[in-house]
Formats: C-alpha cells, sequence, structure tokens
C-alpha cells in the first residue's frame, strides 16, 4: 500500500468502486490477501511524485529531540485506505518498511542515495530507532497494529528517490543496539526483518553477513525482493539460520515476468509471504515520482482510472490470487517434484521452459497444488495422492489451482 495507492483506491474511486475494490482485493470472496506492506513514509510511489518524511525540517538543520514528528500526511487518504482494508479481513497482518529517514539524519542532508551518498549519520542511529517508536505508536493510535518492520529499503541501491545508504554492520548496529532497545523500552513486540532487498549474488552475501552476525539473535527473519538472482538463494540463507524466517515483501509486475512463477519459486525456497509491488497504479504506471528509475513499466494488482474513476483487475490480480484464494495463514508446504531449473536474467527471475508447482496442508487439513506452464506449448501432467490419481492438460502461460481433502468442499 504506497501512497499513490492508498491516494487510488482511497480517492480516486467512487464509493461504490472502492468499496468493490477492497472486497475483491482482501474479501473471502476475492483474492483474500492477508498481508500487506506500508511504507514509513515515502518510497518512489507519492500521490504528486514528492518524497516526504515525518519529520522534514529547513536544510541544515536537524530534529533529534523528534518534536516536528507528525503522521500527518497519511491521515487524508493513507490510514483510511489501510482501515478500510482490515475492515474486510481483520487478520490482515501488517509489515512497515523505511525508504528514508528524514534528511538530517544522514550526510547528504537529502531523502534520496544518489551515489550511495545517503549514509545515515552515526549521531542519528538513536534518532531514528526513536523514528521508528513514533510511528508505530501513531500507527496504533489510529488503530492500525504493524505486525512488523524492516530498517531500510535496499539498503545499499543509489537511487535519486527515497533511499539510505545502510552496509551490513550499520544495520546490524542499529537493530541490535538501538532500535531493540528502543522497542522494548516501548513495550513494543514489533518483530524485525533485515535485509530488505534481491536476490543478487551482492545482496545474498548482505544477507548472509547480517544472519551471521551479532543481529541475528534480534531479528525475527530475512526479507527478500525477487529480482536479480535466483530464489535458491533462500534456500541456501535457510541453510545457514533456519531459525530465521523468510520473505519475499517486494515483487513488481512489468520487473518479474510472471507472478505465478514468482509466488511459486519463492514458496518452494522457504517463503513465507509473496507480495507484489505496487497494490494499486493507473493506467500509466503511476504516480509515481518522475524520472521513474525504480520501477519502469511496473504495474499494480488493480488498475485505477483517475479519469472515470473505476478500477479494472487485470492478470496480476488473478495469478496472485491462484494462491492468495486457497493458501490459508499457516499452511506448510509438502513434497512435489520440481520440473523446471531457476536463472537470473538481468532484470527478472525466470525458469526453464516447463511445469513449476508448489503443494502446501492447510491449517484445515486441505490439500493446495499450484501449478504454472511457462511454456510455449500445453503440458499434460499427473498428480497423485495416496494412491488416487488425476490427470490434466494445463495451457501456455496457465495457471492452475486444485484443492483436496478441504472441509469446505
Amino acid at each position: 500500500m504506497t501512497d499513490s495507492s492508498a491516494w487510488l483506491l482511497q480517492d480516486e474511486l467512487t464509493p461504490s468502486a472502492r468499496t468493490a475494490a477492497m472486497a475483491d482485493l482482501f474479501g473471502p470472496k476475492g483474492i483474500h490477501l492477508n498481508f500487506i506492506r506500508v511504507p514509513v513514509g515515502a518510497s518512489d510511489y507519492t500521490e504528486n511524485g514528492r518524497p516526504y518524511s515525518y519529520d522534514d525540517v529547513a536544510s541544515g538543520q536537524s530534529d533529534r529531540r523528534l518534536s516536528g514528528f507528525s503522521i500527518g500526511h497519511d491521515e487524508p487518504y493513507v490510514i483510511p485506505a489501510l482501515r478500510r482494508a482490515r475492515a474486510v479481513n481483520p487478520r490482515l497482518e501488517m509489515l512497515a518498511s523505511l525508504w528514508s529517514p528524514p534528511g538530517w539524519m544522514k550526510a547528504n542532508d537529502s531523502l534520496g542515495n544518489h551515489r550511495h551518498s545517503g549514509r545515515l549519520l552515526p549521531s542519528a542511529y538513536r534518532s531514528l530507532a526513536g523514528y521508528f517508536v513514533r510511528f508505530l505508536k501513531a500507527y496504533a493510535r489510529s488503530g492500525l497494529s504493524i505486525a512488523a518492520i524492516t530498517p531500510s529499503n535496499e539498503p545499499t541501491n543509489p537511487a535519486n528517490y527515497p533511499g539510505m545508504q545502510l552496509d551490513e554492520p550499520s544495520e546490524a548496529r542499529l537493530v541490535t543496539n538501538y532500535l531493540v532497545p528502543a522497542l522494548r523500552a516501548a513495550k513494543l513486540h514489533t518483530q524485525i526483518y533485515g535485509h530488505d532487498a534481491g536476490w543478487s549474488s551482492g545482496s545474498a552475501a548482505y544477507a548472509r553477513a547480517l544472519a551471521s552476525s551479532k543481529a541475528a539473535s534480534a531479528l525475527n527473519g530475512i526479507a527478500w525482493h525477487c529480482y536479480f538472482g535466483p530464489p535458491t538463494r533462500m534456500s541456501t540463507e535457510h541453510s545457514i539460520d533456519p531459525r530465521l524466517s523468510e520473505i519475499v515483501d517486494e515483487c513488481s509486475p512489468g520487473l518479474t515476468p510472471s507472478v505465478s512463477e514468482a509466488v511459486i519459486s519463492s514458496l518452494r525456497h522457504w517463503a513465507s509471504v509473496v507480495a507484489l509491488w505496487n497494490l494499486a497504479l493507473d493506467p500509466q504506471g503511476g504516480p509515481v515520482q518522475t524520472p521513474n528509475y525504480g520501477c519502469p513499466g511496473c504495474t499494480g494488482v488493480v488498475t485505477v482510472d483517475e479519469r472515470t474513476r473505476t478500477f479494472a483487475l487485470n492478470l496480476n490480480y488473478f495469478e496472485l490470487g491462484q494462491a492468495s484464494s486457497f493458501i490459508q495463514p499457516g499452511a506448510q508446504r509438502i513434497y512435489t517434484r520440481n520440473f523446471v531449473s531457476y536463472t537470473h536474467p538481468p532484470k527478472s527471475t525466470l525458469a526453464s521452459p516447463g511445469l513449476d508447482d508448489v503443494a502446501l496442508r492447510n491449517p484445515d487439513g486441505s490439500k493446495v497444488l499450484l501449478a504454472f506452464n511457462n511454456s510455449v506449448s500445453p503440458i499434460r501432467f499427473a498428480v497423485e495422492w495416496q494412491r488416487r490419481w488425476l490427470t490434466y492438460t494445463l495451457a501456455p502461460e496457465a495457471t492452475v489451482t486444485f484443492v483436496w481433502d478441504s472441509p469446505a468442499y
């Protein structure tokens, strides 16, 4: 739920269309999404294309006591949109990710991280921990509990949009020496996920170092983005520290070639969450801070037309729904054969041509099998469970979900 998504859903739809969109996204008769990611301040997707934080001051000034902190920016449409989502699905879990702290906390006195210049100042670690605490408490007062946070989105990615230069030793120091003590002092039980970046070899090295650092015991897990590498790197991370949960909290349709492939490959490699970026965008893929260096060509889960004040469900929605409509929170993956191998071209994650699949057992005892044919020809396959069989022919680029042993069927 970026600033852009919240504005589109809350302000740019008619009341009846807004109700329908929320039901389609979060309701039991829709795709029943149960996890949502929220930026702490601005990402590159903002309603007016301008970045912001919750404690902006004039250049050259600072506010170490956070006396000017305010979530007032979020009150007109971000918070109402999140409240509507949770009203439709009360079990909706929220994770909050920071793109950039206020500029005065950084070496470049800016929200961006141009040429890696946005390093967190040593004097600002305590202030940033307090910034998180104030955000969590302010959202809680607004009726929105946040289950988990990530200290920095893509922490070493150079960007003109909001970002921060935070290497692995610095993130470990922030988490261990400042963030955890601040959360405890505030009696907050918010989980912390580290890393929050892609599957590239460099990012994977960052994640491994973080999981091996003194911060590992303070972390609940590792957050990943489905870019620049194979999902197998999550399995490698799991082998280093199985205690740490792994989630994919960003996967952008437009950068990844198939939502179904992203979901299946992530779940096969220990991900307990797969979230798409953004929830809603307009037909032009915005609003977004220009120039759009971060996610050119990206599309939302739904498309909102500001001119007609209507929305449309697109392929991203239906491919994500093939999983979210049937896989319940708390499901466990069960073994199935894997018929593809995973590769990593520059800006996407692809599998070799063939049938990819993942199977899970839900808490109610039902079993779910999700299969995707990424080839150019139909694929006929068989499914066996306890000596019972079915056969099915799956069209090219199609996804199918099977459910059995379910009390609802």
